[in-house]
C-alpha cells in the first residue's frame, strides 16, 4: 500500500493548519487563499503530499466543517460535509518524493454561515480507502500522520472590533467537546499569544506585514460558561475555567470575551485533560484595521 499522505499540522498549533485554506467560488486553486464572509461562496483547498516514491490509488479525502470547537470534533450531518460522501471521495496522486504536493478543491462549495457568533473551523482527513473512514463519533485534530490517515484543522476566526465604541468589548461563541464515552473533566484557557504565531496562516487578512505590526493588549481575558452570557457574566469571565465537566460524547457552549481599545490580538484558547492539550481554537481580534 503506498503512501502514507500528509496534510501537516500547524506549528506550534495543531489547528492551525497552513494547508487548508478557502478560495472565492470559481477561482483556480492556486488562487490566493481569503478571509471568508458569511453569506459568499467559496472553495476549500486542501494541499497532499506525497513524500514516497510510489504512486498512490487507494486513499479518500475527507472535507468539512464545523462550529469552533476545541476537543473532539462531532463528525457533522451530511450538510456539514464538502467532499462526497461521509467516507469522503477518491483520490490519486503520481510517486512522489519529500515536499512534493497537490491541491484538491473539495467537491461542494462552501457558503458560511457564522453558527454560534463565530467563524467555522475547517477539517480535512486523507484515509485509506480499503480500510475506510478512520473516526466514529469524533475527529481529534491532534492524531496522527498514521500509516493510514492524516488529519488536518484549520481553526482561526477573525474578529473585527474597530467598528464597536470604546471600551471595544468582544464576544465569540465556541464549544467544547468530549469524545469519550464516559464523562471528563477539562481545563478551558485563554491566552493571549505573539501575532507571529499566525504569519503563515494570515492569508489576506488586511495583510500579514500590517496585521503583525499593529500588536494590542487585551484587557479583562475570560471565558464565560455560556453561549449567549449576559453583561455580568461577561464582566466577571476569567482566562481559566479550571474544572470543566463535560457528559459523555458531548460539548458545552462558551464564549470567549475581552476588551481591545487598539492594535490587533490573537488569543488561543485550550482545552486540557490531564496536563495535556486536547483540543483548541484560536481567534484574531482586530482593532485597527486599516
Amino acid at each position: 500500500m503506498a503512501g502514507p499522505l500528509i496534510i501537516y499540522h500547524g506549528s506550534p498549533d495543531w489547528w492551525l493548519s497552513p494547508d487548508i485554506w478557502v478560495t472565492p467560488h470559481g477561482a483556480p486553486p492556486t488562487s490566493p487563499g481569503v478571509t471568508p464572509e458569511a453569506g459568499k461562496t467559496y472553495d476549500v483547498q486542501v494541499r497532499v503530499y506525497n513524500n514516497y516514491p510510489l504512486r498512490v490509488t487507494d486513499w479518500n479525502l475527507f472535507v468539512c466543517w464545523a462550529i469552533p470547537t476545541a476537543g473532539s470534533i462531532p463528525i457533522p450531518p451530511a450538510a456539514q460535509l464538502l467532499n462526497g460522501t461521509p467516507y469522503g471521495s477518491p483520490i490519486s496522486m503520481p510517486a512522489g518524493y519529500p515536499g512534493y504536493s497537490q491541491i484538491f478543491t473539495a467537491k461542494t462549495p462552501w457558503t458560511p454561515v457564522y453558527e454560534n457568533g463565530g467563524h467555522e473551523c475547517l477539517i480535512a482527513v486523507a484515509f485509506v480507502q480499503v480500510i475506510g473512514f478512520p473516526f466514529s463519533g469524533g475527529l481529534n485534530g491532534d492524531a496522527g500522520p498514521t500509516g493510514d490517515y492524516s488529519i488536518g484543522q484549520r481553526n482561526l476566526g477573525v474578529l473585527s472590533v474597530s467598528h464597536m465604541k470604546k471600551p471595544r468589548r468582544f464576544s465569540y461563541g465556541f464549544q467544547a467537546c468530549n469524545g469519550a464515552d464516559e464523562e471528563r473533566t477539562f481545563v478551558l484557557t485563554a491566552r493571549q499569544a505573539p501575532l507571529s504565531q499566525i504569519a503563515a496562516v494570515l492569508l489576506d487578512v488586511r495583510g500579514r506585514r500590517a496585521v503583525i505590526d499593529r500588536p494590542g493588549k487585551v484587557e479583562g481575558l475570560g471565558i464565560a460558561a455560556s453561549h449567549k452570557p449576559g453583561e455580568a457574566e461577561l464582566e466577571g469571565a476569567t482566562a481559566v475555567l479550571s474544572s470543566v465537566k463535560i457528559p459523555p460524547r458531548s460539548c458545552h457552549s462558551f464564549t470567549l470575551t475581552g476588551i481591545l481599545q487598539t492594535g490587533n490580538a490573537l488569543i488561543n484558547v485550550t482545552l486540557t485533560q490531564d496536563k495535556r492539550v486536547v483540543g483548541g481554537t484560536s481567534v484574531l481580534a482586530m482593532a485597527d484595521e486599516k
